[in-house]
């Protein structure tokens, strides 16, 4: 190899580890922040999302067993319930990735 291009490669090797270094940082910069913000609100978030969903299970089981509504939609409500219930996988799934 000739010195010219040694110190072409050289160069090369030097900006492409800069540019990483500068998206290293850019994505500490965004998931830090992120990551604390979450990690501050998922007492809050999954405290909700279970309450949501069991008062949604439990209006359902009253509607339909109790208060015998002819179109009340109760597969439906269970459904979103469930559905409410299951967003807190997603939840910690965001949280897992961010803190690695």
């Amino acid at each position: 190899m000739n010195p010219v291009s040694q110190e072409r490669a050289d160069s090369r090797h030097w900006v492409a580890e800069g540019g990483l270094g500068i998206l290293r940082l850019s994505w500490n910069a965004i998931r830090i922040p992120t990551l604390a913000l979450l990690v501050v609100m998922e007492p809050i978030v999954c405290g909700l999302l279970g309450a949501i969903a069991a008062l949604g299970v439990v209006v359902s089981l009253i509607f339909e067993f109790l208060v015998k509504l002819p179109h009340y939609p109760f597969w439906l409500m269970m459904g979103i319930s469930a559905a409410l219930a299951a967003l807190q996988v997603p939840y910690y799934l965001l949280i897992r990735f961010l803190s690695r």
